[in-house]
């Protein structure tokens, strides 16, 4: 029962993406992260956009990483992160800080409180938006909740659904891990062909599984896992832990899951697979790459 209120918990999550110039993965470049005396210390990382997806109660979603990093002066202070008008067109937000999943540090609503930088001064939030979410852009900010109190702010765009080029991407395809748990965060975004709408694809992650040593090793998260839900929307287990996952794409062939490394996750980069379960079996790769815990923001 424990594992499974966790597991509830867990699956609230988490946003991100792409998609620029006809394709989900056509990506804007990222946004520059302001220098420290331009930022106050700290800057605050959300993928650039994401086009809408999901099928059926799901149709509209979105997901988002969202990383702050500042010098490590701040290191162990809380931040608090707001994205009101994300949730304004989405109408339903939900979050989790990466490292302290297993305390269950998840929200529903417009913003998440006390979210605690490392000892590198950075943190990773994932969450997940929607459904029916409305297109167009929105801020995202990040607090200090004290001195100096600072605010740092991006933002983060809502693309309309569409056909988008065929392949698999891992949002951000690296990422530096906490500095206390050695956990990591990226959403996992699979395109294929409009033809193939409704079918499911496999997700594997099995070096990435290896790499991250402690259980439950691997949490995969999509949209429709809603925190406080009585009953989980997968009959396995191992669809959540585990390896792999599996995902249904939706009317323009795309799908996203939100994939958590839990702790203990090694340094170097890992191979994701995703494959139609049905003819022709296709299959597309992408890499996700660990990096050791490091200050990102100079002092």
């Amino acid at each position: 029962m424990e594992r499974r209120n966790l597991l509830v918990g867990l699956t609230v999550v988490i946003v991100g993406i792409f998609a620029m110039s006809g394709s989900a993965l056509a990506h804007k470049a990222p946004k520059k992260k302001a220098a420290a005396e331009e930022s106050g210390g700290c800057v605050v990382v959300s993928l650039p956009s994401f086009v809408d997806q999901g099928e059926f109660s799901t149709a509209g979603s979105v997901g988002d990483i969202i990383e702050v990093h500042c010098q490590s002066v701040y290191a162990e202070q809380y931040v608090k992160l707001s994205a009101t008008e994300l949730y304004n067109r989405c109408h339903s937000l939900e979050w989790a800080q990466i490292s302290q999943y297993e305390h269950e540090s998840y929200s529903d609503g417009p913003s998440l409180s006390d979210v605690q930088l490392d000892d590198a001064g950075n943190a990773t939030v994932a969450l997940i938006a929607g459904p029916s979410c409305a297109s167009g852009e929105s801020l995202v900010s990040a607090h200090l909740e004290e001195a100096p109190y600072e605010t740092f702010t991006t933002s983060y765009t809502v693309l309309a659904p569409h056909a988008t080029t065929p392949g698999v991407a891992a949002m951000p395809s690296s990422q530096v891990e906490d500095d206390i748990t050695s956990s990591v965060a990226t959403i996992v975004e699979v395109e294929f062909p409009s033809v193939d709408a409704e079918q499911y694809v496999n997700i594997t992650a099995e070096q990435l599984y290896a790499r991250c040593g402690d259980e439950p090793r691997l949490l995969w998260v999509t949209p429709g896992d809603i925190v406080g839900e009585p009953s989980l929307k997968h009959a396995d287990l191992n669809e959540i832990f585990g390896e792999s996952t599996e995902v249904q794409l939706d009317n323009s062939g795309n799908a996203f899951v939100v994939l958590v490394g839990s702790s203990s996750c090694a340094s170097g980069s890992s191979l994701i697979e995703a494959s139609l379960i049905k003819a022709p079996y296709t299959t597309y790769t992408t890499e996700f790459t660990v990096k050791s815990p490091e200050t990102l923001v100079a002092g």
